[in-house]
């Protein structure tokens, strides 16, 4: 499987690049950019033989299986239509598009030309979300009451701190770039998603961010949801908690981990055994961080990887892969249900 990535940017070199170097059949043979010295020096630490700054140049003196699009979610829609309209099957990264009828104009498009497309969800993938979908569908924490999530954006990253970056000019500023994860997992876990509240707020003197505070209450038919995105943090990172009728859980998105809560009295032996409880389970997440940390060095664990490589699968195998594109899209709705409200 020939593969072309379009975007030579941060994420494309951290996440894609590297996943796509090691799955097994798949070919990574051009790397395009309009900046082209960002294409060559990707090219250049990856062995990848032809560079482009144009993609209509790629897609002619290449002959390519699938097209992998790490470009601003502005770009995604023309680009991934260009390059289905030649035959290639496209994978593209997170919003899929800033609209619903740009969506609407790539699904028809993969029809069209009877091409799979595919979105990076990668969080779908995650094991902590894994094991909470798990626990839900068990029905170990009982029935479902509260899925709440947390996205703290550091203050000291680009997205936040150059007032130049292009997810200033999305609809909803940098919200439509970050918000897609908690979104697309609230999904996930509750039925029929729909925002009932959406609360923004400026708290820094940024005068290039419109807002950099957003909560939003979520209905769903199985439950009621939330999600806090901040922009102000000293720290990056996201989180999950889920509250059952018998049990709660925290999962830490970024170290891959999950702690459940049991119900207990208010005695002090209650109050001890549950210590006794948590202080298990915190063994059993440094041991299993361990675990992970010498897989994801290895290039094989993370969930960038995971999702790309059940993309690829999906194609050679002609599996069904997840997200579809049609899940894709409703994350697309609920995010512009969300961000028309800030």
């Amino acid at each position: 499987m020939r593969v072309g990535v379009v975007g030579a940017g941060k994420i494309t070199i951290k996440r894609h690049l590297h996943s796509l170097t090691r799955i097994k059949n798949v070919e990574l043979v051009a790397i395009c950019d309009k900046q082209i010295s960002l294409a060559k020096e990707a090219g250049t630490k990856l062995g990848v033989p032809a560079v482009f700054d144009d993609l209509d140049e790629m897609l002619s003196k290449e002959s390519l299986d699938a097209v992998d699009i790490c470009t601003p979610p502005l770009t995604h829609s023309p680009l991934a239509i260009k390059a289905m309209s030649r035959g290639c099957h496209v994978l593209v990264e997170k919003p899929m598009a800033t609209s619903i009828k740009d969506a609407d104009a790539m699904i028809e498009a993969a029809k069209k030309n009877d091409v799979r497309l595919g979105v990076i969800h990668q969080n779908l993938f995650n094991p902590a979300i894994l094991k909470a979908k798990q626990l839900v569908n068990s029905g170990a924490l009982g029935k479902l009451i509260h899925v709440e999530l947390r996205i703290s954006e550091s203050v000291n990253t680009n997205f936040c701190s150059n007032k130049d970056h292009w997810s200033h000019k999305l609809p909803g500023g940098i919200f439509y770039e970050i918000m897609p994860h908690p979104v697309y997992l609230s999904q996930f876990f509750l039925e029929d998603v729909k925002p009932v509240a959406v609360v923004a707020r400026k708290l820094s003197d940024r005068e290039y961010m419109k807002n950099d505070e957003l909560r939003v209450l979520l209905e769903g038919k199985n439950g009621l949801g939330a999600i806090v995105a901040s922009c102000n943090s000293t720290i990056y990172g996201d989180t999950l908690d889920i509250f059952g009728s018998k049990k709660a859980l925290h999962a830490d998105l970024t170290g891959r981990s999950i702690i459940v809560y049991e119900q207990n009295a208010r005695s002090n032996l209650s109050i001890g055994l549950n210590n006794v409880r948590l202080s298990a389970q915190l063994l059993k997440v440094l041991g299993s961080t361990f675990v992970d940390f010498a897989k994801i060095t290895k290039g094989r664990a993370s969930s960038h990887y995971l999702a790309i490589n059940q993309f690829v699968q999906g194609i050679l195998n002609d599996t069904e892969f997840t997200p579809s594109a049609e899940q894709g899209r409703a994350t697309v709705s609920l995010l512009d249900q969300i961000c028309t409200q800030i």
